[in-house]
């Protein structure tokens, strides 16, 4: 009886271990898939260096 209850802990070890990766796979496949999506909308950064004139936007610029 001992070494069916323990062969049967070890199965359901074996199960949880497999659902871990497949759960861990899957995360990470979601990962990238959402990564793809966000860069083929994103812009790349303007080249501005020290020095260079910009015009800013007053919106969110608050001063005295």
């Amino acid at each position: 009886m001992i070494q069916m209850t323990i062969l049967r802990v070890e199965e359901f070890i074996e199960k949880l271990q497999k659902s871990w990766e497949q759960a861990m796979s899957a995360l990470e496949e979601a990962q990238k898939k959402m990564k793809n999506q966000f860069d083929k909308k994103r812009k790349s950064p303007q080249k501005l260096k020290a020095g260079d004139n910009v015009w800013l936007e007053s919106k969110n610029i608050h001063s005295n």
